[in-house]
């Protein structure tokens, strides 16, 4: 790829596009799109001969204004030009739909949103586009400016990882543009390096510009008159850079830019992914699942402010609950690191992984030091947020149980059983009854009455409303208690919520119902805010059994003696295991 290309008609990583040939339809735009609920016929690209020869555009006049001078790249789907303004001499970029694919509706509705979704963005690190319209051969394109530089992931390849320093401007710029994309009501879905571009403008060498709005979802037509474009289960984005919501097809918000952020601040500074597989499925698999290394763990010589970690793993939560509510709150944070200011929250996720069905977030969800808990989602959000199935997980794991026989061996061949019709069985020692005692219940502890907290008149407080449930969601009343005094704020799941003392200082709580584990957090009590915590259920352990054998006198010996058996018939006595145990028995312990 020429370093002066916007390509952004890159194709994807080889990696996971042949991870799932049958599946994954290219967008020219490096993202894929997967469809769950259909098969997805195989799309042959053509090859670079049929596409210069026969629909070349070198040298068309496009609305008798825009002059084709020459290909800068081609992608799966559509082929990039440098052209020329006709009258003003001007150069520009210009990006056409592989012809190939301009007879099909929803491909060019696709293309063409692209354009109209980078129009709606008027901010200086958007890729500008200013015009577009239909080829001579019946194709369509659009112009945008011409970007002459390379993307932050040719930046990595040629230097490594970057300094902290250099990555805080870079990642400003990024967080600007997104900003301003969300707020038009545009989410990028395919944010990653590759369309990130860094040009030189005046003295700064390292000017963003963001591009491919390909796969853009534009939230403003979805009550309007959308074309349609997202079908249910369908799959959008770079593996490598797929928040989990998108690996489940569940429906996107903006948030899902926030966390390609993170992964793409994580890739700057260590120079790598945080996750990586041989196959597409495998990385949407951790990106569901698993908790990325710490930067600082895999790259400590790279010296990253424990700020700028904090930044990333708030970034790539798996909940999307709890990562920055937009990109300015981002932005603040990266802003902040140096400044003196407290570390942002990020929350140690206990990650449920299903069988089937979806993912869940369940357990104590233990917030790291120096952060603050994470603000529960709206009844509204939380209903939705159920929708999604896991993308991949087809297939639950089965557990089945089955019966044990238990073999005893006397030992000895087994011989001739009419010669051995009238010899006498060997005595065999029955295992004695086992006496089962039941070993007494304990009572239940009655405890005392809480003691409410006091807070002093005067004192100036804050509300805090803390919901808490089980793993099936149910509602669960539980105590909000000081650990250090044992007492009580009052009750989670009130619609008044509790109030505390102001303050800028870590406050400990602890969270106890009757049948759950008690769970203790940290909050800093600055303003009023809300939480979710899901209790976990105590584990009950079944009631001992203490078995006592009680062991009866030998049988006296038979004084009669046993006639001598002749060598050659002689069989090896049968020996009965001293830990031998009745097996229909009293299986108690």
């Amino acid at each position: 790829m020429p370093k002066s290309t916007v390509l952004s008609a890159a194709p994807p990583p080889a990696a996971p596009q042949a991870a799932a040939p049958q599946a994954a339809e290219d967008l020219g735009s490096g993202g894929t799109m997967i469809s769950m609920g259909e098969a997805v016929p195989e799309i042959v690209a053509p090859t670079p001969s049929q596409s210069q020869n026969v629909h070349d555009l070198i040298g068309t006049v496009l609305l008798g204004r825009y002059r084709v001078i020459k290909k800068l790249g081609e992608g799966g789907m559509g082929t990039v030009y440098l052209g020329e303004h006709a009258q003003i001499g001007k150069k520009f970029a210009v990006k056409v739909l592989s012809h190939e694919y301009a007879h099909k509706e929803d491909l060019r509705e696709r293309f063409l949103q692209e354009a109209r979704a980078a129009s709606m963005i008027s901010q200086e690190n958007v890729v500008e586009i200013t015009d577009f319209g239909d080829t001579p051969d019946g194709s369509v394109f659009f112009i945008m400016e011409f970007l002459n530089g390379e993307d932050l992931s040719d930046t990595v390849k040629n230097h490594g990882r970057l300094p902290w320093a250099r990555v805080k401007h870079i990642m400003l710029q990024v967080c600007r543009a997104l900003a301003a994309a969300h707020d038009a009501g545009i989410i990028h879905r395919d944010m990653k390096p590759e369309n990130c571009y860094r040009i030189t403008r005046g003295k700064n060498e390292d000017f963003i510009k963001v591009l491919d709005f390909g796969i853009a979802k534009v939230t403003s037509e979805e009550e309007g008159e959308g074309k349609g474009l997202t079908r249910t289960g369908m799959i959008f984005g770079t593996p490598e850079y797929m928040s989990p919501e998108q690996a489940q097809g569940a429906k996107p918000d903006h948030r899902v830019d926030v966390y390609a952020l993170g992964v793409i601040l994580y890739e700057l500074l260590t120079g790598r992914v945080p996750f990586t597989a041989d196959t597409f499925m495998g990385i949407l698999t951790k990106h569901m699942f698993e908790i990325p290394e710490a930067p600082s763990a895999l790259v400590p010589e790279a010296e990253i402010p424990a700020e700028v970690e904090a930044i990333i793993l708030k970034a790539m939560q798996k909940d999307r609950e709890l990562r920055f509510a937009d990109m300015r709150e981002m932005a603040a944070a990266i802003e902040a690191v140096g400044s003196g200011a407290a570390a942002v929250a990020f929350v140690n996720e206990n990650i449920a992984r299903p069988s089937t069905g979806e993912m869940a977030f369940t357990g104590s969800r233990t917030v790291m030091p120096g952060t603050v808990p994470p603000v529960s989602a709206t009844d509204e959000e939380q209903g939705g947020s159920k929708k999604g199935l896991i993308f991949g997980l087809v297939g639950g794991l089965a557990l089945v149980a089955a019966g044990v026989g238990a073999f005893i061996a006397f030992g000895g061949d087994g011989g001739d059983k009419t010669a051995d019709a009238k010899e006498e069985p060997a005595a065999v020692a029955k295992a004695p009854e086992p006496d089962v005692v039941e070993q007494p219940v304990t009572p239940p502890v009655v405890e005392e009455p809480e003691k409410v907290k006091e807070i002093a008149d005067g004192t100036e407080t804050v509300t805090y409303r803390i919901t808490t449930t089980d793993a099936e969601g149910n509602p669960v009343i539980a105590s909000i208690l000081d650990p250090r005094d044992n007492g009580s704020y009052g009750k989670t799941n009130t619609p008044e919520g509790v109030s505390v003392e102001k303050s800028t200082e870590r406050l400990p709580l602890t969270l106890r119902a009757a049948g759950f584990e008690p769970q203790t957090i940290e909050i800093v009590p600055d303003s009023d805010k809300k939480f979710e915590y899901v209790m976990q259920p105590i584990q009950k352990a079944a009631p001992k059994k203490t078995v006592t054998n009680k062991k009866k006198a030998d049988p006296a010996p038979d004084p009669t003696p046993t006639p001598k058996e002749d060598a050659k018939t002689k069989k090896p006595p049968r020996r009965v295991s001293p830990d031998l145990k009745d097996p229909f028995g009293s299986r108690g312990g």
